[in-house]
C-alpha cells in the first residue's frame, strides 16, 4: 500500500491511487451542561400584553446562552396572529423569523438565534375588561351598630371579613350602600384587587386589573348585629371580566450548529450526556441559522452536548 502523504501548503493528502484530495477535519463542538438549559416558554420574554393594534417590543429580552430556536406562546386559547422575532445568528448577522400563534400551545421556530433584538406582536384577539359585580342592599340600618361582611374572590384568595359601622342616620338602603362601599374601600386586602362604589341601593365591586371572569365573587352578611343590614344575591357578571391577551417568547429544543452543512451526515457523532443520541440534524449550506440539531434527549442544564462534525 502506498504511503499517504500530506502537503501542508495546499492542504491535500495523497491517496493509494497516487492522486491528491482535500484533507478533512473533525471539528468538536461542545455545549457545556450549564449552557444546555431546559426548554422554556418565557426564557426570552415574559408574558407581555398585546394592544388593540400591532405593537413592537424592543427591550427586556434575555438571550439564549448558546444559539437556539425560539418559541411563542399565548395566554388565551383563542389567540391568533403572527409573532415576528428579530435578532442575530451564530455569526452575528441579522435574522428574523415569523411564527404563528396557536392559543396556549407553544409554537417553536426553526432558526437558531444568538440574540433577540425586537419582537413584533399582532393585535390582540380579545378586548380586555374589568369585571363588575353588583349586590343590592335590601334593608337599611335600623339602629347604630356594626355589621361583619364576608368577601370572597379568586383574586384575593381566601374569604376574609370586613367590619362596617353604621350610625343611626344610616337608615335607608341608599345610605347603607354608601357606608358599605366606604367600608370595603377602607380594607387593604379588598382594595389591593377591587374597588367598591355605591349607586342608589346597590354596591358595585369592580376589579382593578384585567382578569378572567370570576364566578366565585361573593359578598355576604356574616353578623348583622343591630344594624339589621341584609344583602341580595350578588350578580357577578354586570361586566364580565376578560384578561389581557399576552404573548411570551421562550427557547426550544433545537441547538444551533456553527457550520453551514451540505448534509446532515457530516455530523458523524452526536452525544448527549456523553452517550449516543439519535437527534435530528437539519443542514443548510447557505444560511447558518438553519443548521440546528434537535436532540432526542431532554436538555435540563445538567447534561453536556458534544457534536463531532466533518468540516
Amino acid at each position: 500500500m502506498a504511503r499517504v502523504g500530506f502537503n501542508p501548503k495546499i492542504g491535500t493528502i495523497k491517496t493509494d491511487a497516487n492522486t491528491t484530495i482535500d484533507r478533512g477535519f473533525i471539528a468538536h463542538y461542545n455545549i457545556p451542561a450549564a449552557s444546555a438549559s431546559a426548554e422554556s416558554d418565557t426564557a426570552v420574554m415574559a408574558l407581555t400584553a398585546m394592544g388593540a393594534e400591532a405593537t413592537s417590543v424592543t427591550t427586556g429580552f434575555t438571550d439564549p446562552i448558546v444559539p437556539r430556536n425560539v418559541k411563542v406562546d399565548g395566554s388565551a386559547a383563542n389567540i391568533t396572529g403572527n409573532v415576528k422575532v428579530y435578532g442575530t445568528n451564530f455569526a452575528g448577522e441579522a435574522i428574523d423569523e415569523t411564527i404563528a400563534l396557536d392559543g396556549t400551545t407553544a409554537k417553536p421556530g426553526n432558526l437558531a438565534f444568538k440574540s433577540i433584538t425586537k419582537v413584533d406582536l399582532p393585535a390582540r384577539t380579545n378586548a380586555p375588561a374589568k369585571q363588575k359585580a353588583t349586590v343590592e342592599v335590601t334593608q337599611g340600618a335600623q339602629a347604630a351598630g356594626s355589621t361583619v361582611f364576608t368577601f370572597l374572590s379568586e383574586q384575593t384568595g381566601d374569604a376574609f371579613d370586613v367590619t362596617v359601622s353604621f350610625l343611626v342616620g344610616d337608615d335607608t338602603p341608599t345610605e347603607a350602600a354608601v357606608k358599605l362601599a366606604a367600608g370595603l374601600n377602607a380594607n387593604a386586602t379588598f382594595t389591593a384587587k377591587w374597588l367598591a362604589a355605591a349607586a342608589t341601593v346597590n354596591v358595585t365591586i369592580e376589579s382593578k386589573a384585567y382578569a378572567a371572569q370570576d364566578a366565585t365573587i361573593n359578598l355576604t352578611v356574616k353578623t348583622a348585629g343591630d344594624s339589621a343590614i341584609t344583602l341580595g344575591v350578588i350578580a357577578v357578571d354586570t361586566v364580565s371580566g376578560v384578561a389581557e391577551d399576552k404573548v411570551s417568547v421562550g427557547i426550544g429544543k433545537k441547538f444551533g450548529i456553527p457550520y453551514m452543512l451540505s448534509a446532515d451526515e457530516l455530523v458523524v457523532v452526536k452525544l448527549f450526556d456523553n452517550a449516543a443520541d439519535t437527534g435530528t440534524v437539519t443542514p443548510d449550506a447557505d444560511e447558518i441559522e438553519k443548521n440546528v440539531i434537535a436532540l432526542n434527549g431532554t436538555p435540563d442544564g445538567l447534561k453536556p452536548i458534544d457534536l463531532y462534525i466533518v468540516v
